[in-house]
């Protein structure tokens, strides 16, 4: 495979220069300026906004900032009591009282894994023994991601929040193409049987989900959006692999959503769209779709 090495260099940075873009404008004949759709990364700091060219720039010209939700309604006291009920197990249940023995082994085994104690921990137990299925996955996913990273991500500074808070203190608007609540449902409000499910898989595939995250950076750090769409559709050929309705519900529907949204936001009002990268890629790519709706959206170098 050596002797490739040059051929497949090549082949590669011509791949990576032409979809190396983060961040793209916004255009067409009835707009007095234009507006910005810029893709993030939802484990990155917020520093990283200084290495996306354009990004800083695009900030300053626009007038509003759209995020995927309003960080303002993130301490709404009843937004937040909304999204505790969602996220929760219902009072007096616990996650033992809702997985299987062997389940409940195989989770404590994984908590011990990442946080080097497990759920018998009662401190640790009453943290998280009531959080429904999504919730832990979620909580210990990020928990392992910010093990690895090694000090590397604030979590108190993800990239997203911070354009918005930026945003703010610039004395720019801001508000979101979702709202808190339909995202907390989507993330944490399915099924029971289906939470518990991804849960078992997270488990049952921790290397390969450990694998993928850590592809996904690097290839967010290229900015190249296609490879990252490809390692998120990435398989393992088993029954844990993303099914059709489950990627239309997380992404595709949700593209087309936006792109319907964004035509009647930038009207009047020049805005910076801040969503996850892995939406603005492909043929169902919000890119595409306001393209294909009559705008020009070109890279930003």
């Amino acid at each position: 495979m050596k002797k490739l090495i040059a051929i497949v260099a090549l082949v590669a940075t011509t791949f990576v220069s032409a979809n190396a873009q983060l961040l793209y404008r916004i255009t067409s004949n009835s707009q007095q300026k234009p507006s910005y759709i810029i893709g993030t990364f939802h484990l990155e700091d917020g520093s990283y906004l200084d290495k996306i060219p354009g990004a800083n720039a695009a900030l300053d010209e626009v007038d509003q900032v759209y995020g995927e939700i309003d960080i303002k309604t993130m301490t709404n006291p009843d937004t937040l009591a909304a999204t505790q009920a969602i996220t929760m197990l219902p009072d007096g249940k616990t996650i033992k009282d809702i997985l299987t023995a062997e389940q409940f082994e195989k989770l404590d085994k994984y908590v011990t894994s990442i946080l080097g104690t497990g759920l018998s921990n009662p401190m640790l137990f009453q943290q998280m023994g009531k959080m429904n299925p999504a919730t832990l996955d979620n909580t210990l996913t990020i928990t392992n991601f910010l093990k690895k990273m090694q000090g590397k991500f604030n979590p108190n500074n993800i990239i997203d929040i911070s354009i918005q808070q930026t945003a703010i203190q610039k004395g720019k608007k801001t508000n979101g193409l979702e709202t808190m609540d339909f995202q907390t449902k989507l993330m944490f409000g399915r099924p029971m049987n289906e939470m518990i499910e991804q849960l078992m898989c997270s488990i049952d595939n921790s290397e390969f989900y450990d694998k993928q995250t850590l592809l996904l950076l690097d290839a967010y750090h290229e900015h190249n959006i296609e490879k990252l769409m490809e390692i998120t559709y990435m398989k393992m050929g088993n029954s844990c692999d993303m099914t059709e309705e489950y990627m239309n519900g997380l992404i595709f529907n949700r593209n087309s959503d936006w792109a319907k949204k964004i035509p009647a936001i930038i009207k009047n009002s020049p805005t910076l769209f801040v969503v996850g990268a892995g939406h603005l890629g492909g043929e169902k790519g919000v890119v595409n779709l306001l393209r294909k709706a009559g705008f020009k959206v070109e890279g930003v170098k």
